[in-house]
């Protein structure tokens, strides 16, 4: 699932698709974030999703999670934030425009998990 960021020209990578999740807030764990951010872009209550690793940007290094559910719609989600959510397969993902490292990140994860 990824997230096709607003295009606004004041935001960073404006019109690219990227991970759903956000800063942490001050005192919050990675897994804290992620569940608190995927609640507020998604609507989605997150649990138990498996830590894939950081990868480092030039903003800051970047925790990757992944949840598995293959039983939720992109019709059940309720994206808040970006223009839309839409689900891609690992070749789609190696064509798609990404925003920050997350094609690098994906393929990557990819790769390590073969």
């Amino acid at each position: 699932l990824l997230q096709l960021r607003d295009d606004k020209p004041t935001i960073r990578c404006p019109n690219l698709w990227g991970t759903f999740g956000g800063h942490l807030e001050e005192g919050e764990t990675p897994l804290q974030g992620v569940i608190r951010e995927i609640k507020e872009e998604l609507d989605y209550d997150l649990e138990d999703p498996e830590y894939l690793g950081i990868y480092p940007h030039e903003d800051g290094d970047v925790h990757f999670y992944r949840k598995k559910d293959p039983n939720v719609t992109i019709e059940q989600l309720h994206v808040m934030e970006g223009q839309k959510g839409q689900f891609f397969t690992l070749e789609e993902i190696k064509d798609l425009p990404t925003a920050f490292n997350a094609k690098e990140a994906i393929l990557a994860i990819y790769k390590e998990n073969e």
